[in-house]
């Protein structure tokens, strides 16, 4: 912590093809976190766009802003993205005096931890997070990929390309047995805010809570970020955090606007009707799971694997209420 106990800095840097922390200093040479700012944190494809969205919805009261998520909650450590443009954008809204929402597929130890400003961290069933994230990758444009592989090369002096396999099996055993394979390594980036889940602004969001129970998960966040959702217009939220109301706009949602991709919609895929028992083998389904249970522990990797409603005598709430 600083001397003033409000803000934790980074423990380490961290840099691989999709992310950087190396841009969190830029954030805090240029004034840092305001009081009610809020990051959205995942391991990519376990619902943060969805979170992004429904806290974009909670803040307008369900109106629709004219810009996309993209530019409402920017994915400010993204390898390869327009950092200037993301901090000022940012910087745009603070001196507006609007809350700001960031999004973040870094560990909680790699991005400064402010205490006024609120966390939340969604997750998923890692399995269906390795499908997805492959669905994703496979569909990034050929010019992006050259570009992320030459921002890393000029990083790390590494000049070994990300090469994603066609099949997603093949994608997933190197994924999993690689520690992420480059793009992001699921048992780091979960066990990290895993560990600092019951700090009071911390918030754990789980995708298949939001599956089960939308309305009082969007009332959940809500309250997390001091709004009472007795007074929001929350069929109309609701509504508008649906997945197929996004997915039918997708480039107002997927991050940079589909831009990186061959087609936006792809990104949302199967959302809620992917299953992983159809896609990959028992093999590998056993192999994730000790793998799981190794990195993360019991009660972490019964929480990823389920949610609060899989698991309900897991701590996952804060000390106390925002």
């Amino acid at each position: 912590m600083d001397n003033d106990r409000t803000l934790a800095r980074p423990a380490r840097t961290l840099q691989d093809y999709l992310s950087s922390s190396h841009v969190w200093s830029d954030f805090l040479a240029r004034g840092g976190f305001a009081p009610g700012d809020v990051v959205v944190a995942d391991p990519f494809k376990a619902g943060t766009t969805w979170t992004q969205r429904i806290l974009q919805q909670i803040l307008d009261d369900g109106e629709e802003p004219a810009e996309g998520l993209a530019e409402t909650s920017p994915w400010l450590d993204s390898s390869w993205g327009d950092h200037a443009h993301m901090l000022a954008l940012l910087e745009e809204r603070r001196r507006r005096g609007e809350r700001r929402v960031i999004k973040s597929h870094l560990p909680a130890d790699t991005i400064p931890i402010a205490k006024d400003a609120r966390y939340v961290f969604v997750g998923r069933n890692g399995k269906d997070i390795g499908v997805s994230f492959h669905n994703y990758l496979v569909h990034f444009s050929a010019d992006v990929m050259r570009t992320i592989n030459r921002v890393h090369a000029e990083r790390t002096g590494d000049p070994t390309p990300l090469v994603i396999p066609a099949r997603t099996q093949e994608f997933f055993d190197r994924w999993l047995d690689a520690d992420g394979y480059g793009c992001c390594d699921l048992f780091d980036v979960v066990g990290s805010w895993w560990r600092i889940r019951t700090e009071p602004n911390v918030l754990l969001v789980h995708y298949a809570d939001l599956l089960r129970g939308l309305p009082e998960q969007i009332a959940r966040i809500a309250r997390f970020i001091g709004i009472d959702p007795a007074r929001l217009r929350m069929d109309r939220i609701v509504e508008h955090a649906g997945f197929d109301y996004m997915r039918s706009r997708a480039e107002r949602y997927v991050p940079f606007g589909g831009k990186h991709m061959t087609e936006a919609r792809a990104f949302f895929d199967k959302g809620p009707r992917r299953d992983h028992r159809v896609e990959l083998t028992p093999e590998q389904i056993r192999r994730f799971d000790r793998r799981a249970l190794d990195r993360l522990g019991r009660e972490c990797a019964l929480w990823l694997e389920h949610g609060a409603a899989g698991a309900p005598n897991l701590v996952t709430e804060p000390t106390h209420a925002a």
